[in-house]
């Protein structure tokens, strides 16, 4: 170390041929090129049964030239103003019966990010999320603050509890039960099923140009303050430019520490097909043994797209996609 605590020139140089020893990249070297996908046409992918309703918001947007950022963002919203218990105004409660949201939008062309984590009292946190990445240089602000950054950027703040979330939660409080986030990790055997969703949309415009996005409630009676995958860049969303993107769902915990979205699109970036990426996406995480609800869709710019799931025997989770040619929905098997 140097007076001022840096790292020293000797100390780099001597980092730097260790790293080569080992046969890792030096600083000397210059990483391999992306395979560089065809720009594809324009296509709006997005998951679960919210599908087909937020593609339609999205594709007129994108028949009429609009960015692939104006129109993940409408779609999601979409989304979020449905009252759906999962996503969005009216959601699942915390353990103290209070909704709170997770979102993050990334675009491709800048590879910037936005994104808000436990944000309380503002319907739409997919827009919140594109205030960060368009009007700071931060990429994920949290919690109470998020919501006075949201307010300062104009949004309006409102209880984000519905007539079914309130009631959902006095059911679960009257049992006098413990958050089942304090259960043992789910590796070995699947334990007690732990119920979130997620809502993911992909977009490629006219101009070829790359957008993802991800909202949900979380985890239902989660611990205060908990923020799970979908906020965080290569976990719930990711994308890149040169080769496509991903969203992810499901037991975000778990999920965020495989980095699975951004995992998907370098497997793609290496040549694999994208239904083979996203299935060698999802054994990973089953190969370390975790026994959790878990699904990853897919889509390569030039238009190929894929899904893989873990868990979820009983929940048909599905993606759809949106093209000039109509709209299909996919099982995920």
């Amino acid at each position: 170390m140097n007076d001022k605590g840096g790292i020293s020139r000797r100390a780099f140089g001597a980092g730097a041929a260790g790293l080569a020893a080992l046969g890792v990249a030096g600083a000397s070297e210059r990483p391999a090129r992306p395979k560089i996908i065809p720009a594809g046409k324009p296509f709006i992918l997005t998951t679960w049964d919210f599908g087909p309703g937020a593609n339609a918001v999205g594709w007129p947007m994108l028949a009429a030239d609009a960015s692939a950022l104006d129109v993940v963002e409408k779609a999601i919203n979409h989304v979020e103003l449905l009252g759906d218990y999962w996503v969005g105004a009216g959601g699942v409660p915390n353990e103290v019966g209070e909704t709170t949201l997770d979102a993050m939008i990334m675009w491709g062309p800048t590879h910037d990010a936005g994104a808000v984590g436990c944000l309380k009292r503002v319907k739409r946190a997919i827009s919140v999320a594109r205030k960060v990445m368009e009007e700071t240089q931060h990429s994920l602000i949290v919690g109470d603050d998020a919501t006075r950054f949201a307010a300062r950027m104009g949004f309006a703040e409102t209880s984000l509890t519905s007539v079914v979330s309130q009631q959902a939660w006095d059911k679960w409080a009257a049992k006098g039960e413990r958050t089942n986030a304090f259960d043992p990790e789910p590796i070995g055997k699947k334990g007690e099923p732990v119920s979130h969703d997620t809502v993911g949309s992909i977009a490629l415009d006219a101009a070829g140009n790359l957008c993802v996005g991800c909202s949900t409630n979380g985890r239902e009676f989660k611990i205060p303050g908990r923020v799970g995958d979908s906020p965080i860049i290569g976990a719930g969303a990711y994308c890149d430019q040169a080769v496509g993107a991903a969203v992810a769902t499901g037991n975000g915990d778990v999920m965020m520490r495989f980095l699975p979205t951004y995992h998907v699109v370098e497997l793609m970036r290496s040549g694999m097909e994208p239904q083979a990426a996203a299935e060698a996406t999802i054994r990973r995480i089953e190969d370390a043994g975790y026994r959790i609800d878990g699904g990853i869709a897919v889509i390569r710019r030039d238009g190929a797209h894929g899904g893989a799931k873990t868990g979820w025997k009983d929940t048909p989770f599905s993606y759809s996609v949106q093209t000039a040619a109509g709209n299909v929905k996919i099982p995920v098997s």
